[in-house]
């Protein structure tokens, strides 16, 4: 033979075991045996006549259990002890198989200290291609030419099961044949793998900012989803249930660095509208916002603060983590502005307070629906509390009221220039005061996880 056709024979060889191998399918239950399989050799170690290889074919007119194994299973080796028993039962009416990819040093010792008679298909890598299996042991039987069942427990090799086997019967092996692909080298359900994301009981999943110019929150009756979520944000969500929607900013306690807060809340990163100025901020996006979901079963009883206890504990291990800090409901006395009688303003603890640039400021024209005025006829002081928290939201201080009892009141604020001189000029025309003061509450402390850090 020349070099020439040598070569155009290897070519020919290669070409044909390549196309071999890439058209192995995974059979189903109920497909035919393909001749390829049938006549693929598979080394061998441990047979009765000291083969070196065997075919399935070998055995195509008996019942055919193949059992795919590991040495380092011990579920396997219970299995294969099973096994080996029905053999010396059935005899030549059946033949087992088991079927490692691990070598004949590996195995040999295994059988001979076990006293195994079966043959053991050694360093397999095609058979599992035509059943492919996602857990060991895992049995296939083989009737009469066709794929008949396959369990991924041995407790279906039984002498009842082979008994109706062998008669013809037509029954249902096992129930646990997987009803999707499963790879386990992925993530559950990423794709498909394993089910859709209706399958899973529960699932949290925490991420930093997705590239999409939207932002919000989204709850449903056992979720709940924020995407592009500020720092803030997201811990303010967490404990909504103990920090009104007004106190979103002004209950917040920081014990951390102030680089790391400043970094977290992005003091200092604004954007301007030009691209190429906002390349900073846009970094600071990527690094400092946050995706958060968690899901239950919609069949699970639980609250909505259960549920956001849920996302806390979440949030604060993966911001432990990553920044060293955590996110704390605790109680705390601080700096507040509360609505009190004039003739009780005495009796309020003084405080030592630079508030040069809180009272000075005045809102500029600002107005809600088309009036002017927020008017309140005899109505309760609650009312009152709420709206001046809300206006003065962004305020460094919470606001609340010192009255115990709901009294009434009538009062008129000029919307367009709220600020606080202008509500306590308002509020001492009625007998009540606007005053700093410091009182006990629930706050959201941001705080090193390790209190030991400086």
């Amino acid at each position: 033979m020349n070099a020439k056709t040598c070569v155009r024979a290897l070519l020919c060889l290669y070409l044909s075991i390549s196309v071999y191998y890439l058209t192995a399918q995974a059979l189903k239950v109920g497909d035919n045996i393909p001749p390829e399989l049938w006549n693929l050799s598979l080394k061998v170690a441990n047979h009765p006549q000291g083969k070196q290889t065997l075919t399935l074919s070998d055995y195509k007119h008996k019942l055919i259990i193949l059992d795919f194994w590991a040495t380092w299973c011990a579920p396997c080796i219970k299995s294969l002890s099973k096994l080996d028993t029905l053999q010396r039962k059935f005899g030549s009416a059946i033949v087992v198989i088991p079927i490692t990819n691990e070598t004949a040093g590996k195995v040999l010792p295994l059988f001979k200290k076990r006293g195994w008679q079966l043959p053991s298909v050694l360093e397999d890598t095609m058979v599992r291609q035509y059943f492919p299996y996602y857990g060991l042991p895992h049995q296939v039987w083989i009737r009469n030419g066709v794929f008949f069942g396959e369990s991924a427990s041995s407790a279906y090799a039984n002498v009842t099961n082979i008994n109706r086997a062998l008669k013809g019967d037509v029954f249902v092996l096992s129930h646990t044949t997987p009803p999707v692909s499963f790879d386990f080298n992925l993530p559950l359900f990423y794709n498909g793998n394993g089910g859709t994301l209706e399958h899973p009981r529960m699932r949290s999943v925490f991420s930093k900012r997705i590239n999409v110019d939207v932002g919000g929150i989204r709850l449903g009756k056992n979720s709940i989803m924020l995407y592009n979520a500020y720092f803030i944000t997201l811990i303010y969500e967490m404990y909504s249930a103990y920090i009104p929607f007004v106190g979103r900013t002004n209950r917040f306690v920081w014990e951390v660095g102030d680089s790391l807060k400043h970094e977290l809340l992005g003091t200092y990163r604004k954007e301007t509208g030009i691209y190429e100025q906002d390349k900073d901020y846009q970094r600071w996006q990527n690094q400092y916002m946050y995706c958060y979901e968690l899901s239950l079963d919609t069949s699970l009883n639980i609250s909505r603060k259960a549920l956001r206890k849920f996302m806390s504990d979440d949030v604060n291990r993966y911001l432990t983590l990553e920044k060293g800090v955590k996110a704390v409901v605790e109680k705390r006395t601080i700096p507040c502005y509360a609505i009190v009688r004039l003739e009780h303003t005495s009796t309020l603890p003084s405080l030592n307070v630079d508030t040069a640039n809180v009272e000075s400021t005045e809102s500029s024209n600002t107005k809600l629906g088309n009036a002017d005025f927020f008017t309140l006829n005899n109505q309760s002081i609650r009312r009152l509390t709420s709206y001046v928290s809300a206006v003065l939201s962004s305020q460094p201080y919470p606001v609340l009221d010192r009255i115990l009892e709901d009294t009434k009141v009538s009062i008129q604020l000029d919307k367009r220039h709220l600020s606080i001189p202008t509500i306590k000029r308002a509020l001492n025309k009625i007998g009540f005061d606007l005053t700093l003061t410091a009182q006990e509450m629930d706050v959201i402390v941001v705080k090193y996880a390790n209190t030991s850090n400086p």
